[in-house]
């Protein structure tokens, strides 16, 4: 049975407040998917929902995980992170508030390369203590590497917040805030900014999924080991995979595309392993075209970024048509169409993704900008009103919203409009942008008019 038939009966055992029954099937669903997102926010809901009116003892549950914490060690002495995992997994089954293991199940499945599964370990912990900085930063390390720059950002913020001091959660939030900008209005200001955001999104994906082997000589010698492993045993995609991983962190994309190819021919259900082939390859691209830029060869550096679009759309096409319920990936596809330039079908995308609250806001804007791409003003001010409805307070996002108010109004030929959708922006930030320059230039076309 395919891993996510069994959420499936997970969730309607769960719907039914059959506990038992509805964590055998998510245990059951993550050995076959261990990058599972769904199994895997869903297992931690369905233990704590268990165990809402009772918690076992201290002794109970010293009993009843001995063993699973046992194995998880020597998995984790072997560097068997997916066996690791899995004792981890069961450890939280009888004891889901336990902390430890929670952020240890996240750790093991960013050494493993589950992006998702890190995702959701640390939220679990998240469940259980809404402070716990660590949590914090590995669920926005997890959505970095995942492209939720959104999520992410709000999640060093979340971090920040606890402890104003932690140099990560400032530096990853000073990054993230400035690509969520890039993002909500389409404009590139730094030049290679977006280049150095991804290649800074890597990197600390890369030294994440590379943290229990650190050094490069610990790394060669693993892809060694893995090497005469996978030899030994040529269809096996976890050992596939796990070599896939390790060369990608020695950064040998072309190798290790090539082995998470391989990898997903022998897994052909794992989705997965064909979108991280699909995320190297958007890395390789990325690498080239920042080294064209810097040797100053414009006409290659234009080839590649054409050839780069084009296979950003295509790839997100087939994750769409893999989970067509997925409506992060509709984001996803949105973007990528918006960068293209094709305006209606990320429109399209975005219609879709307005329903979803946690990218109500972000849809509305990239509507907003679509449709003043598009020379629509009544459409776009209509989209980027009702964003600012929802944003609370003054943040980055509600600056960048609003001065997309205010070259819209320029653009209208409304200069006293745009100079009011300006000054809300200056009150607070005088330094945001050219918001002064363009105040200076309105003011003195006003007095002029």
């Amino acid at each position: 049975m395919h891993a996510q038939k069994l959420v499936e009966k997970a969730q309607d055992a769960a719907d039914r407040r059959a506990w038992d029954h509805a964590i055998e099937f998510y245990l059951q669903a993550l050995d076959l998917d261990p990058d599972n997102l769904d199994g895997r926010e869903g297992i931690r809901k369905a233990e704590l929902a268990k165990y809402e009116a009772y918690y076992p003892s201290t002794a109970s549950r010293f009993f009843a995980t001995l063993g699973a914490k046992l194995s998880a060690a020597i998995a984790g002495l072997t560097r068997n992170h997916e066996g690791k995992m899995r004792s981890l997994e069961r450890v939280l089954t009888k004891d889901p508030k336990n902390i430890s293991s929670g952020l240890a199940l996240g750790a093991a499945a960013v050494a493993a390369g589950h992006r998702h599964a890190a995702l959701a370990a640390f939220r679990g912990v998240l469940l259980v203590d809404k402070k716990n900085i660590e949590a914090w930063k590995g669920a926005g390390r997890a959505l970095c590497a995942l492209g939720e720059a959104t999520e992410a950002l709000t999640a060093f913020e979340e971090a920040a917040k606890l402890d104003p001091r932690d140099q990560e959660a400032n530096r990853m939030r000073k990054n993230l805030a400035a690509e969520v900008s890039i993002n909500a209005t389409g404009i590139d200001r730094s030049g290679h900014s977006r280049d150095k955001l991804r290649d800074g999104a890597e990197t600390e994906r890369l030294e994440q999924d590379g943290r229990l082997v650190r050094s490069t000589d610990e790394l060669e010698a693993a892809v060694v080991r893995l090497e005469k492993e996978v030899a030994a045993n040529p269809g096996d995609a976890k050992l596939l995979a796990e070599l896939a991983n390790r060369l990608a962190a020695l950064k040998d994309y072309d190798r290790a595309i090539e082995i998470y190819e391989s990898a997903y021919e022998a897994q052909p259900t794992n989705f997965d392993l064909r979108e991280k082939a699909g995320d190297l390859k958007i890395t390789r691209f990325d690498r080239d075209l920042r080294e064209a830029r810097e040797s100053g060869n414009q006409e290659e550096a234009d080839r590649l970024d054409g050839q780069r679009l084009s296979f950003i759309v295509g790839e997100y096409r087939a994750r769409v048509k893999d989970h067509p319920t997925d409506l992060v990936l509709h984001f996803q596809l949105g973007k990528a169409l918006f960068e293209s330039g094709d305006y209606d079908g990320a429109i399209g995308e975005f219609q879709q993704t307005n329903r979803d609250p946690r990218r109500k806001i972000e849809s509305m804007t990239m509507l907003g900008n679509c449709f003043l791409k598009k020379g629509m003003f009544d459409l776009a001010e209509n989209q980027l009103r009702k964003a600012i409805e929802e944003m609370p307070g003054m943040s980055n996002r509600t600056k960048d919203v609003l001065y997309s108010l205010g070259k819209l109004k320029e653009k209208q030929g409304k200069p006293k409009d745009a100079l009011a959708e300006y000054k809300k922006i200056y009150e607070v930030d005088i330094s945001f942008r050219d918001v002064a320059e363009r105040m200076e230039t309105i003011k003195k076309e006003i007095a002029q008019a």
